[in-house]
């Protein structure tokens, strides 16, 4: 019974926090000595043990578990955008629910030598990245050390991947930017390093080519990872009469609006504009961006949960599906007069 009871349900039987049920069960934090007898004898009467409780009551035994969870991010992305900062609190609270403690841990691109001390140490239980990156060294060392591993994102081996069928939205994101009358129709990728912009790649030619219109080569750019990259492509797309621009993420896509305002262009009277992934800048942004719409903070609980259901010998699945919706904006409306429009 206990692998089904989650710390938040104690706490709403109780009628405290789950923050308060997990420092009386780990035997940590301010927690008066009432309230923690409360919890331990409630916890008791339905067989409810958390991790951070094994660790606690079991903390010289070699084979119990260290009641940690690693969550990895990019340190190159960190700042960058909300996708990492909402995935990572997702994350944290669903494993807080379960007793877990969260480490945080910043990697470069494809290296793990973060990892190695703790784990070394013992004191992983698992390790959730929060992006895919092709060829990652590090999930063989884990597999190694029998860690499990979740990636938010996909394309990889030998991890549980959570993530949203990102061909299919961005196909139907570009498929969306024909329909508002781009024919001649840019992209702006990131580090293809990532799965993720691989993906995204090949969804909006997919979604270009399904309106028999053959894909501009020649408007394709990859590895735009600064503004001064991005800079080259938006300028290069302009002279290359693009009538739209698909970038892969929120970022790059405030980036290109501020380079074609700049070229004085306006967004989308001049030239369509939409994101692979949306966010609160590009919904309250003047005009307001089309974009695919993932909830970010679910995607990192999602992740969170398949965690603690691998730890506890519960989930068998290698993939777990999350929504997406394309959210339509002013920057694509389809009334628009296209500068470079090809009929």
């Amino acid at each position: 019974m206990g692998k089904k009871i989650r710390l938040n349900e104690i706490a709403n039987e109780l009628n405290i926090s789950p923050t308060t049920v997990s420092r009386a069960l780990s035997g940590t934090g301010r927690v008066s000595s009432k309230t923690r007898q409360k919890v331990l004898a409630y916890a008791e009467t339905i067989n409810y043990r958390s991790p951070s409780q094994n660790k606690f009551n079991a903390k010289n035994n070699q084979s119990s578990r260290s009641g940690n969870v690693a969550i990895v991010l990019s340190r190159d992305l960190l700042y960058e955008s909300e996708f990492f900062h909402l995935c990572l609190l997702g994350a944290a609270s669903a494993l807080a629910d379960h007793g877990y403690e969260t480490l945080l841990i910043l990697c470069n691109t494809n290296e793990y030598e973060p990892l190695k001390p703790a784990v070394e140490k013992g004191m992983l239980d698992g390790v959730i990245f929060t992006r895919a990156i092709a060829h990652e060294k590090s999930f063989s060392f884990l597999k190694k050390n029998r860690i499990p591993v979740v990636v938010v994102g996909s394309g990889v081996k030998n991890a549980l991947m959570v993530d949203t069928n990102t061909a299919l939205a961005c196909r139907e994101l570009s498929s969306s930017m024909v329909n508002s009358g781009c024919r001649n129709i840019a992209y702006i990728g990131g580090s293809m390093n990532y799965n993720v912009n691989a993906k995204r790649l090949e969804g909006v030619l997919m979604g270009i080519s399904d309106y028999s219109i053959e894909p501009n080569t020649n408007l394709i750019f990859r590895d735009v990872v600064d503004f001064e990259s991005c800079r080259i492509a938006v300028e290069n797309a302009i002279q290359r009469k693009a009538d739209g621009i698909i970038c892969c993420d929120d970022v790059t896509s405030l980036w290109t609006h501020e380079v074609l305002t700049r070229a004085g262009l306006s967004v989308p009277k001049d030239i369509a504009l939409a994101s692979c992934y949306d966010s609160n800048d590009l919904a309250h942004h003047l005009p307001a961006i089309t974009a695919v719409h993932i909830d970010a903070r679910k995607m990192g609980i999602d992740a969170g949960e398949a965690m603690f259901r691998l730890l506890s010998g519960t989930e068998d699945r290698s993939f777990i599906p999350v929504e997406h919706t394309i959210h339509l904006r002013e920057s694509t409306r389809s009334k628009a007069v296209k500068r470079y429009c090809h009929t």
